[in-house]
């Protein structure tokens, strides 16, 4: 094959892709996000503003959320949001380890702390959170934190289950201190099941970081939408939904979907070399 083929190959190739027609699934949902808004604006044209506001109107909210005067509502609660997920992670690994390194504290991590913690509601965390600590960010990230740290300790617990005993038994036959085998073999493997904890945290943060703030802040976008109720404004408290939506996205598009496919991808190649 001569040069001038290959490059028409590779143009042709190129071009094949360019203009590749769109799947079923690609139309579906290109299509069903427009559908939704033209729903949504015919909608808001024969309703009431304070049940259905303008999709024009919630836009700019939003933009003025994002990147306008009341962006730093919204980056506030970011920030209180990833600190909990960090903390919450620290304090669930750091039960479900002990319960692994020292068995008597077994029965009382799994049957006692664990059921407790997941029974709580998160209202009432955000109750206790400002009545105990007044209100402002400790009172927020209290409150989060300790929400999030059942769904923590649920992964690594599943993580931990999932271990390939013999892998284990095999690093114990070369060292028979458990806390080298811990942190040596067995929490390495858990990284992915550390990955989806926060992924997980991440998401189900920004729930419940709105409802404590809407009770114990004085910034955040929990305080936009309690002044957004109190003064009937329903495109704030709307804008405020499509915020956290586009935030969540872009974070699981930019940043999570790359991770996941990079330890999928380190997962297939261990167990290849298996």
């Amino acid at each position: 094959m001569t040069l001038t083929e290959s490059v028409d190959d590779q143009t042709s190739a190129t071009r094949r892709r360019l203009f590749r027609r769109p799947s079923a699934a690609t139309v579906v949902a290109i299509l069903a996000p427009v559908a939704f808004v033209a729903l949504w604006a015919w909608r808001a044209r024969t309703a009431p503003p304070l049940e259905v506001p303008d999709p024009q109107d919630v836009f700019a909210r939003s933009r003025d959320l994002l990147i306008g005067s009341e962006a730093n509502h919204t980056w506030t609660s970011m920030v209180r949001i990833v600190v909990s997920v960090l903390l919450a992670l620290v304090v669930g690994s750091s039960l479900v380890f002990m319960a692994r390194l020292i068995p008597a504290t077994e029965t009382l991590v799994a049957k006692e702390i664990l059921p407790v913690l997941n029974s709580i509601p998160s209202i009432g965390w955000a109750i206790l959170g400002v009545i105990w600590f007044g209100v402002g960010n400790f009172a927020v990230i209290f409150v989060v934190t300790w929400i999030l740290v059942p769904f923590c300790m649920v992964n690594m617990w599943e993580g931990l289950r999932s271990l390939d005993p013999g892998l284990i038994e095999m690093g114990r036959s070369f060292s028979r201190s458990d806390r080298r085998v811990l942190f040596r073999i067995q929490l390495p493997l858990l990284v992915p099941y550390l990955f989806a904890s926060i992924r997980l945290s991440f998401s189900v943060g920004w729930k419940v970081a709105l409802i404590a703030e809407f009770f114990g802040a004085k910034s955040g976008l929990g305080l936009v939408m309690n002044r957004a109720r109190q003064s009937f404004d329903t495109a704030t408290v709307f804008a405020s939904i499509v915020v956290v939506t586009v935030i969540i996205v872009v974070v699981e598009r930019l940043i999570f979907d790359p991770l996941s496919e990079m330890f999928a991808r380190r997962s297939g190649t261990l167990g290849v070399g298996r």
